[in-house]
């Protein structure tokens, strides 16, 4: 769930954040704390690495030439992936990012200020310190959702829940992007108690369905860099017909 470049004389391994200076060990052991702790809703035992990060970002154009973008972020973790979303959007962009682990919280207000990056755009980013169940979501208020939840961790119901909302808070030709970890359901499943197995099947069925039903272009890619590897969904909201305007959707893609 949780969401990276270090200076250039240091390399990042997969799966370790990218937040720049001396706070990249800091914030990948608070990241490790709080997956102990808190395992429903963060999901991993590391921040995703910079490659998953880019990928989930990958439907946001770059800035210029366009107009102004609306993005949703849920799940912000430590920042990696809100960092490679806050390389893309432009001056009159607004990025919502909600998060609602309090010491992600705390680790995200700080690097607004110190994470070069993240500071630059700190002006257009809104942290929602709350979970994304109680965050209102209004009808066609987004263009881009990027959802980095432990969705396999999930009821089923929830997961239903949760896809519904983010497509219906999508414009017209709006895009989603989520991922899993790959080759994990066989493990979680083989063992797992009788229950949970199917819980995960449940899960893995719900994604399926809407990945048919909404899948973009190619649908799919996979992170091989991440640690473990993860398998990055993209889907759309159906474009808006070409005689119908969409005056609400700034995404021309």
């Amino acid at each position: 769930m949780r969401m990276n470049q270090t200076p250039a004389t240091a390399a990042t391994a997969p799966g370790i954040t990218a937040l720049t200076g001396p706070r990249q060990r800091n914030t990948a052991v608070a990241f490790f704390r709080e997956s102990v702790r808190s395992r429903q809703t963060t999901g991993a035992v590391a921040p995703s690495g910079s490659p998953l990060a880019q990928r989930l970002a990958a439907p946001l154009p770059a800035p210029g030439g366009r107009s102004p973008l609306r993005v949703l972020e849920v799940g912000a973790g430590t920042g990696t992936v809100t960092r490679a979303l806050a390389e893309r959007i432009g001056p009159a962009d607004r990025l919502d990012t909600v998060e609602v682990n309090p010491r992600f919280v705390q680790l995200l207000t700080g690097a607004l200020r110190t994470d070069p990056v993240l500071a630059a755009a700190s002006g257009q980013i809104r942290i929602i310190p709350e979970s994304i169940s109680h965050t209102p979501l209004p009808p066609k208020s987004y263009d881009v959702i990027v959802s980095c939840l432990p969705f396999m961790n999930f009821a089923p119901d929830m997961v239903r829940s949760l896809l519904e909302r983010y497509m219906a808070a999508l414009v017209p030709g709006g895009h989603l992007t989520f991922f899993s970890y790959l080759g994990t359901l066989p493990l979680r499943t083989l063992f797992a108690r009788p229950t949970e197995a199917a819980r995960y099947r449940a899960v893995a069925a719900v994604l399926a369905d809407f990945s048919t039903r909404h899948s973009h272009g190619d649908g799919v890619g996979v992170a091989w860099r991440n640690l473990p590897p993860a398998r990055v969904t993209h889907l759309r909201t159906p474009q808006p017909t070409a005689d119908v305007a969409a005056p609400d959707s700034p995404v021309r893609r």
